[in-house]
């Protein structure tokens, strides 16, 4: 075999593993980045329908930490939660009638799913003790709901890998463990239903 020859079965194999290795990264991101993009810009290709009622996170990022004890001792950390489609809801002192309210859209949401009502959970960040015991008072009404208590020194930490401002956010985590959407208090059932069937609809993904 001649220099050329080996120079260019080099270049051919060097190409296949790009090839390669760019059809690995599609099929792993490339639902997820259609999903997102098909959810941002409904509009374009349906202009009777409305956008969504969520805020889009921009840029869509993964939460870098989430470290919550449960009231059986056990931890509650990323790995816990990436699989699925995630509703957060962060709390932090009593749960007043908003925060009731909010948790309550969040239980009926999910619910109207349908077949698709096993690919999402949803999950109560408690950022201090008050807000820790409002949760557990209120938790046999939310029976599938997850509850964990953030370590106070870890407090502030934990809320800043959500937003700068997250309490009494609910955000959509998505099943590789990315913030998708935030909703405040001013979200409705009705809407946040809207957005999880459009999303799950679009998205073949948990």
């Amino acid at each position: 075999m001649t220099d050329s020859e080996i120079i260019d079965e080099n270049s051919g194999l060097q190409q296949r593993g790009r090839k390669k290795l760019l059809g690995i990264f599609l099929a792993f991101f490339g639902p997820l980045a259609l999903a997102i993009f098909l959810f941002a810009n409904l509009d374009m290709w349906n202009p009777e329908t409305t956008g969504n009622h969520g805020t889009l996170m921009q840029p869509v990022r993964p939460l870098s930490e989430l470290d919550l004890q449960t009231a059986s001792d056990k931890k509650i950390t990323l790995d816990d939660v990436r699989g699925r489609w995630t509703l957060v809801f962060i709390g932090k002192g009593d749960c007043d009638l908003l925060c009731q309210t909010d948790l309550f859209k969040i239980r009926q949401a999910r619910a109207a799913l349908g077949r698709d009502l096993l690919r999402m959970q949803y999950l109560y960040v408690a950022l201090d003790d008050t807000a820790w015991k409002a949760a557990r008072m209120i938790q046999t009404e939310h029976p599938k709901m997850m509850l964990g208590k953030v370590a106070l020194s870890k407090s502030p930490e934990q809320a800043a890998a959500f937003d700068v401002h997250p309490v009494g956010n609910v955000y959509l985590l998505d099943p590789y463990g990315n913030l998708v959407l935030r909703y405040d208090d001013t979200a409705t059932t009705k809407g946040i239903i809207k957005d999880l069937k459009r999303l799950l609809r679009v998205s073949k993904i948990g």
